[in-house]
């Protein structure tokens, strides 16, 4: 029998929250940029990628020279403490294991790129405010990034239009109708409404003038 899968897909604020990633090379240089625009990153390494050098750069990574082969275990315990995340990213499944058990030390979190740790980092797809999170739990990622592929193919660029446009409608609805039943009834005809998801082809302006138009057609009859 299959273990019990208890991960559940989860949207964090990570406002100043620490980030550790160990290694410098292309896996910890994806994850810095994962998380740079979100955290407070730090990548150690005794080298690091051009990428992760032009991070640091314009101030969006912290890079810490240190080699992770050579560091005591409080070195690392010093390094890790107060972080949010553990990202152990290093060439070595060893220096991997050993920095995941005295993150773990202390219940930091852990994602691990070589076995399934306490957190798993989907394959993102942002849409503006719309963000989708894609797993599977590391056991196919192969399966993930085809998944990631149809759905990018379907959610295209004129979602992040439509959450604008969307909240904006929300906001003049509620002036005027006071029943959220009766907001909700109209939100969904602008959403479902052929001519408005066509009309950010041509300009946001375009489609929200197809939107107020079924508003004005309709808001008579919740009055």
């Amino acid at each position: 029998m299959a273990e019990t899968n208890n991960f559940l897909p989860l949207m964090l604020d990570l406002s100043g929250r620490k980030i550790v990633i160990f290694g410098g090379g292309s896996v910890g240089e994806r994850k810095a940029e994962l998380f740079c625009g979100c955290a407070d990153t730090v990548v150690v390494s005794l080298d690091f990628s051009e990428r992760l050098q032009e991070l640091e750069a314009s101030g969006q990574v912290r890079l810490s020279k240190l080699d992770l082969t050579a560091a005591t275990d409080s070195k690392l315990r010093e390094i890790v403490s107060g972080a949010f995340l553990v990202i152990p990213a290093t060439s070595s499944s060893e220096l991997n294991r050993k920095i995941s058990n005295i993150a773990g030390e202390s219940d930091i979190l852990i994602n691990q790129v070589d076995a399934l740790g306490s957190v798993v980092i989907p394959s993102v797809i942002k849409r503006g405010d719309l963000v989708i999170g894609i797993s599977t739990l590391g056991h196919s990622p192969a399966v993930s990034k085809y998944t990631r592929k149809q759905i990018e193919n379907v959610i295209t660029p004129a979602y992040s239009d439509m959450i604008r446009l969307q909240d904006e409608l929300r906001s003049f609805l509620k002036l005027h109708i006071k029943e959220q039943k009766k907001r909700k009834v109209l939100l969904w005809k602008v959403l479902e409404n052929e001519k408005v998801w066509n009309g950010f082809s041509e300009s946001y302006e375009k489609a929200a003038e197809e939107a107020y138009k079924i508003i004005s057609d309709n808001v008579g009859n919740f009055e």
